[in-house]
């Protein structure tokens, strides 16, 4: 069997910062950070990238992508990001006119 390969963890926060941090998210109600945050805690704790991984139930894949992105860039490397997604096809006004439509069935 091969031996486990450590992962070097960039130290942005101390331990203390680190559980504030995810208090703050907490109460922010940003579920998907407070998660993240909680992988690198358990990088903190000398548990290796597989296993803080799945104490958080995520893949191999993803571990390693937030590695990467913490020790890039601390809590804002992990603060979830969203492109907006594909533009609408319909204008403002088109969507008011067909809730209106439905409205009066």
């Amino acid at each position: 069997m091969t031996g486990v390969r450590r992962l070097v963890v960039v130290e942005h926060l101390s331990p203390a910062e680190l559980d504030r941090a995810i208090n703050e998210a907490q109460a922010a109600d940003e579920t998907r950070l407070v998660r993240r945050l909680c992988f690198v805690k358990n990088l903190y704790q000398g548990k290796t990238q597989q296993q803080a991984g799945n104490t958080v139930g995520v893949s191999q894949p993803t571990s390693s992508r937030w590695a990467r992105v913490w020790n890039d860039g601390g809590v804002d490397g992990l603060r979830p990001r969203f492109g907006g997604g594909r533009p609408p096809k319909l204008t403002p006004a088109q969507w008011d006119e067909i809730c209106t439509i439905l409205e009066d069935g």
